[in-house]
């Protein structure tokens, strides 16, 4: 394979991808992108590095947070070479990314977004949450070895204190009787040893040893004799619980080499992942797209260079038909020649190592057996070559090395040497290559090219548009019209005299102006052609703008009407709950005046039934207005404005039917009109009134607050269905459900008499109630 990346500055956007990667071995990756021939491996990158793109497009990048370069660390550890504490730190990091990349992945899927490119690396990942506990138990957050690691450091440090203490009493002591000694009145460590500042001129007459001076040397830290003894103990103790602590890391190491595998993986798994989203946002950035991969096609739809700024660069269609393989660029110099070969061959070089690219929709490529390129004349001083000689020794090269299905791009072909001769050499190398079956784009300012172009039915006429108003290029490249030479125009505009003007047009050859006509005629052609397309592409635009307008628009009135639905289910909401507190207080007053004997008992409990049904009737609707959908019910589809039914749910989309057509859809694309049988809703209500009340109430395992009301609703629907006697189980327990029921059922005065169970009935763990 031959890839020209550093003549089409493919490093440079390698160095802009490699920006996006979050960890040191995920910009090494980047480094290593490749661009390769292999179509299967093309495919499965370019994937990759859709999905990740759609990934960042509806949901959010995964958390990369806390992954180090652990290639020597686990390295390390496979070999039992005893690791650091920040180390082990490094590894609870990768611990928690993996974590969190698994979590991050599930809430992908929970997302539905469509895509399994990806789920090879995600799903390929170990939690490990046994090992990050482990290092936790050991290791502080600040690399800190926690006194509890072994109760062995537990007492060694215990020890230390006891020491440290003693030590500082004896200081203190010092400090306070023999001030006049000392520098400073305070106490502090020298050599791993506690000591007091002393001045210089005291030290003979201070008990101790000097361990160290100050830097002036105006001052000796002394350590007094009465701490010798356990400053020595402390040194001892310090060494005992080096020791231990490196037991315990040596230990920890072990654990870690045992989880070396999943370990590894996880941080080749990890950083590749980095890499592809690395890709994906620049993709995201610089909108790009996945092209269509062919056979035979390349169609790179308003292709832009990414390395131009992106304000100022023109995007140009670059188009292989069927049967085509040969443009022939013409135009003025700074017209944008080299940057449309450099743009086709960038892309190129980027879709076969996986990117996407900066085309429009519906573009297509194909995949290059070679990439070749000749741009820039790059002579040699050192080698003492020409222009045309740099430019002849890479297309030998070229020659030497090309293969069926191969891309060139010549810059200025036949350049540097006589303009007949540099022409006929550069027509017999498009000759030779031509029926070899490769793909070329080449540019030139020969005319006899022109021709040529015309004659071959596999080749292109191409050009830059130049702007003769402005005397600027547009940097447009226009398929199927040669260049013209403007030398004479642009000379005129710019002031030369006319006489030098007239004389030089005389002096044009009858054949050329012939063929500059031709030229100019089809520029003609080309230009209105070209301007149409611009005017329809402009259509389209402008009706998808229109149509995604329409369609915010009516999801905006739609959410403005469930906005006041909302509001209108709130306000009925207030004022069923204002219903039902005037019905509570109404039956409070009947049971003041039942009292009087002037109402029946049954009376009062069908008025308290209907009083409670009120909770229903405000579920039922609540349910209306903020509706949880199911089969049957009637939507509004918003995308398609049509009303269809809702068949059955799947995961967290609903299958709707609309007419003959089904498809699927989430919650969000549509809107509750109405359920399918109102009717149901009626019957409901019925059914919980004329309902079927068993002969016992279990009230067992109810908070007492739960109990007492469960109670008073089932001694209203006894009531209500004529029940002569039922049972309360209440269990024994604490007694306090069993106190519960005698006491209401002794309050209530629809209950005739009550008693305990007998042996065959529960006992008293059973209370059996007679009603009037």
């Amino acid at each position: 394979m031959h890839f020209n990346t550093n003549t089409l500055e493919f490093d440079k956007v390698k160095a802009l991808i490699k920006q996006k990667a979050h960890t040191l071995k995920g910009k090494v990756l980047v480094d290593e992108f490749t661009p390769t021939n292999n179509s299967l491996q093309i495919t499965r990158q370019l994937n990759e590095t859709n999905h990740a793109f759609d990934i960042l497009v509806k949901y959010k990048e995964p958390p990369f947070g806390g992954i180090r370069d652990l290639s020597d660390t686990l390295q390390k550890a496979r070999i039992y070479s005893v690791l650091r504490p920040t180390e082990f730190l490094d590894i609870i990091g990768l611990i928690e990314a993996s974590r969190n990349n698994v979590r991050f992945y599930d809430n992908v899927k929970d997302n539905l977004i469509e895509g399994e490119y990806l789920d090879d690396y995600f799903l390929s990942i170990s939690k490990l949450p046994g090992l990050k506990q482990e290092i936790e138990q050991v290791i502080s957050i600040d690399g800190y070895i926690h006194d509890s690691a072994s109760n062995d450091l537990l007492k060694i440090r215990n020890k230390i204190k006891t020491n440290e203490r003693r030590i500082t009493e004896r200081l203190n002591n010092i400090l306070n009787t023999q001030k006049t000694r000392l520098a400073e009145s305070l106490i502090t460590i020298r050599n791993n040893r506690f000591v007091v500042p002393v001045k210089l001129s005291e030290k003979n007459n201070f008990k101790g040893t000097i361990v160290d001076y100050s830097s002036s040397g105006e001052t000796a830290y002394m350590e007094p004799t009465v701490v010798a003894e356990l400053n020595n103990k402390i040194s001892l103790l310090k060494l005992d619980e080096q020791k231990e602590i490196e037991r315990i890391l040596r230990d920890l190491t072990i654990k870690v080499a045992d989880q070396h595998e999943p370990l590894s993986n996880n941080f080749v798994l990890l950083t590749k992942v980095d890499a592809i989203f690395a890709k994906a946002k620049f993709a995201l950035e610089y909108d790009c797209l996945m092209p269509e991969i062919t056979e035979s096609e390349v169609n790179l739809r308003k292709a832009r260079h990414p390395l131009i700024n992106q304000k100022e660069v023109v995007a140009n269609t670059i188009t292989f038909n069927e049967g085509e393989r040969l443009i022939i660029i013409t135009g003025p110099n700074t017209g944008g020649k080299t940057v449309a070969l450099k743009t086709m061959g960038l892309l190129s070089l980027m879709v076969q190592s996986g990117m996407l690219i900066p085309v429009d929709e519906e573009s297509k490529t194909i995949i290059f057996e070679n990439i070749f390129a000749d741009i820039g004349d790059e002579q040699s001083i050192e080698q003492s070559l020409s222009t045309f000689s740099s430019h002849m020794t890479r297309i030998i090269d070229i020659i030497t090395n090309l293969s069926v299905g191969s891309l060139i791009l010549l810059d200025e072909l036949g350049s540097g040497t006589d303009p007949k001769e540099g022409a006929s050499l550069a027509i017999s190398i498009l000759d030779y290559i031509r029926i070899r079956g490769v793909y070329v784009i080449a540019t030139t300012h020969y005319p006899e090219l022109k021709a040529y172009a015309y004659n071959k039915d596999e080749v292109v006429n191409a050009s830059v548009e130049f702007d003769v108003d402005t005397l600027s290029p547009t940097y447009r490249l226009l398929l199927g019209t040669p260049g013209k030479s403007n030398a004479l125009l642009i000379s005129e505009r710019l002031g030369l005299h006319e006489k030098i003007i007239k004389a030089a047009k005389e002096n044009v050859l009858t054949s050329k102006s012939e063929v500059t006509d031709l030229i100019n005629k089809l520029e003609k052609q080309g230009n209105t052609l070209d301007q149409k397309i611009r005017e329809y592409e402009d259509l389209i635009s402008n009706s998808k703008s229109l149509v995604k307008e329409n369609e915010k628009l009516k999801v905006d009135l739609i959410k403005e009407k469930q906005s006041l639905s909302k509001k209108v289910s709130v306000e009925q909401s207030q004022i069923i709950k204002e219903t039902k507190q005037l019905a509570l207080n109404l039956i409070k007053e009947i049971e003041e005046i039942k009292k009087s004997g002037e109402i029946k008992d049954h009376q009062i409990a069908n008025m308290k039934y209907k009083t409670k049904q009120l909770n229903l009737e405000e579920s039922l609707e609540s349910s209306t207005k903020n509706h949880e959908y199911k089969p049957g019910d009637l939507v509004n589809v918003l995308k398609f404005s049509r009303t269809g039914e809702l068949i059955k749910k799947q995961k967290n989309k609903w299958v709707v039917k609309m007419g003959a057509l089904s498809s699927v859809f989430k919650e969000t694309d549509f809107e509750f009109i109405e359920e399918k049988k109102p009717q149901v809703l009626k019957s409901k209500v019925t059914s919980k009134i004329k309902k079927h009340v068993k002969g016992e109430v279990d009230l067992r395992g109810l908070r007492y607050e739960e109990a007492r009301i469960e109670l008073d609703r089932y001694i209203d629907d006894c009531i209500m269905t004529n029940m002569p006697f039922a049972s309360i189980i209440h269990g024994y327990g604490t007694l306090t459900l069993r106190k519960l029921v005698k006491t209401y059922l002794d309050s209530n005065s629809l209950v005739l008499k009550h008693r305990d169970g007998e042996g065959s009935e529960g006992g008293q763990g059973v209370t059996v109630v007679y009603f009037k």
